[in-house]
């Protein structure tokens, strides 16, 4: 099989080095990576090996705070959007956007946005 593709110069550029130091042409070389790529696994499968998908350690916030807030107050703003940091109340109203907005220039672009439903609210089974 005969392949033509189009890669940027710089990439043409890093495989002609490649190619040198291991003494063969870029279209040798090319050929190795491909077929070193695709080779069949000890299982007998051709595919393509999986990459890891590890993008680092992840802190997990603590909502405490904000659990305790809506524990003690959600009766009082039933019905209406909250933005919550810690157990501190940032902003309150009837729309997301408007409470978003609200917390954002309060300088906590990071707060929980949740709406408290009327307490009178059936359940939501599913559909």
């Amino acid at each position: 099989m005969t392949l033509t593709i189009e890669i940027a110069p710089e990439i043409e550029n890093r495989l002609e080095a490649e190619a040198k130091r291991n003494g063969i042409s870029k279209s040798d070389l090319a050929k190795n990576v491909i077929e070193e790529r695709f080779a069949p696994r000890e299982n007998g499968e051709n595919q393509l090996p999986r990459r890891s998908r590890y993008v680092g350690r992840v802190e997990m916030r603590d909502f405490s705070g904000e659990d305790q807030w809506l524990r003690e107050n959600s009766e009082k703003y039933q019905g209406k959007y909250v933005a919550l940091q810690g157990n501190r109340l940032i902003a309150s109203g009837n729309g997301y956007k408007e409470i978003i907005t609200k917390a954002r220039e309060a300088g906590f672009p990071d707060a929980l946005l949740i709406y408290v439903e009327p307490f009178d609210t059936p359940p939501f089974a599913g559909v």
